[in-house]
């Protein structure tokens, strides 16, 4: 498309020439003369001198380098806009119809233009929104009800009763509603407690590879809207996690644990059970919380506590090397003045 309609999109200002071929997108350092390309973050900005990008996405204020700009107030925002643009997401999502090698159950609806694509199984009563795509190998068990405008990439697996939104992505491998973690042990053996809950997924929420989301023991599971789920994401059975909350790979929430709004939680954390993280909490990589934290909590460590005071604890660590020898010899000079005061009483 022409650069110029990229910038109508993005309500930019643009300099240079307007009727240019933008024909991609791309990093910085690797576009090409018809690709356009940003710079979003201070340490990228001298690559502007080098970029072969025919067109740079910049804020307002940043010196140009003679080529084509379009200046915006959020250029990472804009970048994404123009990724948007010219996503194959189309393309991901079109043949719509049912495949001849997908297994439909009884009493099956769907929406419009929906795509049920080669060796699908949707078992009885299961009903799909309009637009939805459902990908090949996916298993749908029965009583499901999966909205509007849904990606379901290759290989998932959807569980009997579940309820998931509209503009919902699930990517390869995914498990939603598997049972529970619960068992009761009873003469020295574990015994395994049904789990009869379900699972929730509102709106706009989007899991990552091979994450696996159980379903409650008895009331519900629930992923509340805008929510990301990177790959490889435990979220144990009861657990709710709040609206446009970020968790990444191989984070762990253990059961009937709740996540306010907007939580973030870096690669390989997670929360011990039964208790509540507060609204825009953060959690720093490799973390354990288990307590309670209230809003706005900024956590590392294990077990995690407030990141400011983890930063000092681990200060202090590391200058323990060289205070372990000045107390070996406070520790002798101490002993040294013991034994001379001992002399001077014995003396009088």
């Amino acid at each position: 498309m022409k650069l110029k309609e990229i910038c109508e999109h993005l309500d930019g200002e643009l300099s240079g020439d307007g009727n240019m071929e933008i024909t991609g997108v791309s990093g910085i350092n690797e576009a090409l003369p018809t690709q356009i390309t940003f710079v979003a973050n201070p340490k990228y900005i001298a690559a502007l001198a080098t970029t072969q990008a025919g067109a740079i996405i910049i804020g307002h204020g940043v010196p140009g380098n003679g080529k084509s700009i379009i200046r915006v107030k959020d250029p990472y925002w804009a970048f994404v806009q123009v990724l948007q643009m010219f996503s194959s997401d189309k393309n991901r999502r079109a043949f719509p119809g049912i495949d001849k090698t997908a297994i439909l159950g009884e009493n099956v609806k769907l929406g419009e233009r929906v795509s049920i694509q080669a060796f699908t199984y949707i078992a009885d009563n299961v009903e799909i929104g309009d637009d939805t795509v459902i990908q090949p190998y996916v298993y749908i068990g029965e009583g499901t009800k999966i909205g509007a405008d849904g990606l379901i990439y290759p290989h998932v697996s959807i569980r009997e009763e579940i309820t998931i939104g509209d503009r919902v992505i699930i990517h390869c491998g995914a498990v939603i509603g598997s049972d529970g973690f619960g068992f009761a042990p009873v003469n020295k053996r574990q015994h395994k407690i049904p789990q009869i809950g379900t699972v929730v997924i509102e709106d706009d929420v989007e899991i990552g590879a091979n994450t696996t989301i159980d379903r409650a023991t008895l009331a519900e599971t629930r992923i509340k809207r805008g929510t990301k789920l990177d790959n490889l994401v435990q979220i144990a059975h009861n657990v709710v996690i709040g609206e446009d909350c970020c968790l990444a790979a191989q984070v762990g929430i253990a059961g009937s644990t709740t996540l306010g709004d907007r939580v973030n939680i870096a690669g390989h954390g997670g929360a011990a059970g039964h208790l509540t993280l507060g609204e825009d909490s953060v959690v720093y990589a490799k973390s354990a919380v288990t307590k309670d934290m209230p809003p706005g909590s900024h956590l590392s460590g294990f077990p995690a506590r407030p990141h400011k005071q983890q930063l000092r604890i681990r200060a202090a660590t590391r200058k323990l090397p060289k205070l372990l020898p000045e107390f070996t010899k406070l520790q002798k000079r101490v002993a040294e003045l013991e034994a001379k005061l001992q002399e001077l009483e014995d003396a009088t």
